[in-house]
């Protein structure tokens, strides 16, 4: 699943790319945030939570989130994060996924045109 995630989060990872910016941490965990969250919120059938963490996570790729670099220790966060997730109930996924939807709400990575 880390694959898929990573896939998705950061098409561009090469760390050879001297143009892309480095993804900060807690940037990275909220989009991955966002992406698992974006299919527990369907799976549990939590249509208006689904939408929201969404549209940021549309957000998020339309800035240009997947053209960052994921360092080592963001790349281990990652993997914590996800061993979490999987390891927790229900009732624990979704306390872990109102995180998500605080990153959509509160997150500076998406511009907003004044």
């Amino acid at each position: 699943m880390k694959k898929l995630l990573i896939a998705g989060l950061l098409s561009c990872a090469v760390a050879g790319q001297a143009s892309a910016e480095n993804l900060d941490q807690e940037t990275a965990l909220g989009m991955a945030s966002l992406m698992i969250c974006t299919t527990f919120y369907a799976e549990h059938d939590m249509q208006i939570e689904g939408v929201i963490v969404g549209q940021s996570m549309m957000s998020h790729k339309n800035a240009g989130i997947e053209d960052m670099i994921m360092s080592k220790e963001t790349s281990q966060a990652l993997d914590q994060y996800m061993k979490n997730f999987q390891a927790a109930n229900k009732e624990q996924q979704i306390k872990i996924c109102d995180g998500a939807i605080k990153f959509a709400r509160e997150s500076t990575f998406v511009k907003v045109p004044e």
